[in-house]
This record gives C-alpha cells, sequence and structure tokens, in this order.
C-alpha cells in the first residue's frame, strides 16, 4: 500500500487533471506549446550539509564551473520572475535547489510576495530555519522537509553533519504555528537507514507534520559519484511501511512511494517518450531554464537565458528547438527514474482517447 486516500498529491494520478495541457502537448508539433504548470527555483547554489546521494552533486562540488559564476539569484530579479510567471499562467512556484534554499537571506520576502499570488511550495533541510522564515513558511502550500533519519549517528552517517538535534528543533517550530500550510517529513531509504523507516514515521508524527513521505533512493544516475544499483532488503522495508501505516490519523497521513520504481526498488522503464518536460520550467541560480528538473543542471539540457528579464523565456519556449530535444530524448540512454513516468504514460494515452472522455 502507497496510501490510504488514492486522491493525494503523491499519486500520479493527479496528472490527468492536466489534460488541457496534455491535449496541447500531444499535439506540440503543430501547435505552440502551453505555460508549464509549475516553475521550479533554485535561488543560491550552495548548501550546508553533505549528503553523498545528493543528486546535485556535480551541480554544488563537482563542476561548479558548469552553471557559472552566479550562484545567487538577486531579489528583485525574483520578484520579477514571479510576477511575469503568473501572468504567463504558470500555476505553483516550487522553490528548491540545486543548493538548500532557506540559505538566500531574501528568501521569505520571495515566499510571502509570491503566495499572495500563486501557490508557493518549499525543499528544505530544516538545518537554517530563521524566526522570520518560520512565519513565511506557513504561506506555502506545503513544505517539504528533508530528513532522512531517525536518529542522530544515521543522520550524521548519510548527511555529512552533526545536524540533526537543530532539524528536530526547527521542525517543532514550524509545527508548532502551523496554518494553511503542509509539512511533510521526508525519508530518502538508502542502505544506512533502511532498517529505520517505522522510528522515523513515529518520530514524524510526534513532530506534528502532517504527512511522512518514504521511497526508495535513485542511486543509478550517471551523474552521481559511485552511481550502482543498491541491494536494499525489500521484505523488512515492506513489512515497516506496513507498520507506518497503522499510524496514520485524521491529521497524519502516510506515503510510502513505489509506483515509479520496480518491485526491487530499482529504476524502471515503461514509457517510450519523453512527453511530460513542458509541465515544469526549472530556472537555476544562473538564470537559465532547462528541460527537465532531472537534468537542470546540465549544459545541454539549457533551453535559454531568462536573466536578467524573465520575459526572455518567450524567447525559447516552445521554440523547433525546445520541441526537437523533447523528441530526441530516449529515457533508457538518458534518463534514470523520472519523477513524471506517469504523466509520460497518460499524454501518450491522451493522444489515443484510450478513457473516451466524452463519455462520463
Amino acid at each position: 500500500m502507497e496510501w490510504s486516500n488514492k486522491f493525494s498529491s503523491f499519486n500520479s494520478w493527479k496528472g490527468l487533471t492536466y489534460y488541457e495541457n496534455y491535449n496541447q502537448i500531444a499535439g506540440w508539433l503543430e501547435n505552440k506549446l502551453p505555460p508549464p504548470i509549475e516553475c521550479n527555483l533554485d535561488p543560491i547554489a550552495e548548501c550546508n550539509l553533505n549528503c553523498y546521494f545528493c543528486i546535485t552533486q556535480r551541480y554544488l562540488r563537482a563542476n561548479r564551473d558548469e552553471v557559472g559564476e552566479m550562484r545567487k539569484l538577486p531579489f528583485d530579479y525574483m520578484m520579477r520572475l514571479v510576477d511575469f510567471i503568473v501572468g504567463w499562467g504558470v500555476k505553483g512556484l516550487c522553490i528548491s535547489g540545486g543548493g538548500e534554499p532557506s540559505l538566500h537571506e531574501d528568501i521569505e520576502k520571495v515566499i510571502t510576495y509570491a503566495s499572495g499570488k500563486m501557490d508557493v511550495a518549499f525543499v528544505t533541510n530544516a538545518v537554517h530555519i530563521r524566526e522570520s522564515l518560520v512565519h513565511a513558511l506557513q504561506h506555502c502550500r506545503w513544505v517539504a522537509l528533508s530528513v532522512d533519519s531517525a536518529n542522530r549517528e544515521t543522520y550524521k552517517t548519510i548527511k555529512g553533519k552533526d545536524k540533526f538535534a537543530a532539524v528536530i528543533g526547527n521542525i517543532r517550530r514550524l509545527t508548532s504555528i502551523r496554518t494553511k500550510a503542509d509539512f511533510c517529513f521526508k525519508f530518502l531509504i538508502v542502505p544506512e537507514n533502511q532498517y529505520e523507516i517505522y522510528d522515523a514515521c513515529k518520530l514524524a508524527k510526534s513532530l506534528g507534520v502532517q504527512d511522512f513521505h518514504a521511497r526508495p533512493v535513485d542511486f543509478e544516475r550517471s551523474d552521481i559519484k559511485g552511481a550502482k544499483k543498491l541491494d536494499l532488503d525489500i521484505k523488512e522495508i515492506l513489512n515497516q511501511f506496513e507498520k507506518c501505516h497503522e499510524l496514520e490519523s485524521e491529521d497524519f497521513h502516510v506515503y510510502t512511494v513505489m509506483h515509479k520504481f520496480n518491485p526491487e526498488f530499482h529504476v524502471k522503464y515503461d514509457y517510450d517518450k519523453c512527453l511530460a518536460a513542458p509541465l515544469i520550467i526549472p530556472i537555476l541560480t544562473n538564470g537559465i531554464g532547462y528541460l527537465c528538473v532531472e537534468h537542470k543542471m546540465e549544459v545541454k539540457y539549457s533551453l535559454g537565458q531568462c536573466y536578467p528579464d524573465p520575459k526572455d523565456i518567450l524567447n525559447w519556449w516552445g521554440n523547433d528547438r525546445h520541441r526537437q530535444m523533447i523528441k530526441d530524448i530516449i529515457p533508457q540512454r538518458d534518463c534514470s527514474r523520472c519523477i513524471y513516468s506517469e504523466y509520460h504514460k497518460q499524454i501518450e494515452a491522451i493522444t489515443q482517447d484510450r478513457m473516451c472522455r466524452n463519455f462520463p
């Protein structure tokens, strides 16, 4: 079981609510691409942890020159970007990284401003949560708290720093004044923490978060140092998943997400084409937009510059080069686990109207 309520934010079925976008994307050879649903924004390319499984290792450490000299977006630019994407028709702004977004000294101002115009989400390791940010995060639609551990020792081992106590304290501060935001305790399963999933779930519930989310790590990416298939104790993990779901209540929800992996928690390819990339526009600290969040730090997947003028996005979004890049993607060759795998399949199905949409 992945969730008790199938109408959840982690169920890829929600992609079917993007039907109008899907319909336009499906005809992308003839039609102009619609605006993306979401803008994924990296405000700063720095981090205060050293997670060995980080998918942006090359962005943060190994190939710093690949991104360029501008490793922090100016505050005034982010405000202008918000105004532009709202007018363009983008629905959601996810502030994440590339880095740890709380390290940007003005990020709470961006959250407060943007949340008055659109839905805002925030992804953080919760190490550096100053008081002004505690209050700003209450305006988010959801906040992902990347903890990945149930105790101090495991945290130090996989995150590279002794910050567990600070993180737990900061989460308690966030949930003590929670308003509309959904706070989610995120647990990425790696060999070092695979036997403490249930303990982490109990901890999450005691902290007052609304959601606990666990899924296996994707360590098969070619751009991760030491990439390989990990051998996990699947039977024990599934046993812990079952126990976690027993902790659910009206105010605490458990999501044990498995559908994007095969039964052994390895990467699977059950789609042939990359069709869902236009649902999102990733923008990095260098002021460049990229094809996909999974490739957002790779030069060959850069779409175009949108700094200092966000309106420059319109010069390259949906142009011939953009569409050809989508067409040229071969998932088995170019991609590892894709967070949009189900969306690719849904778009392909819609082109053939397999659901007979006009007949309820």
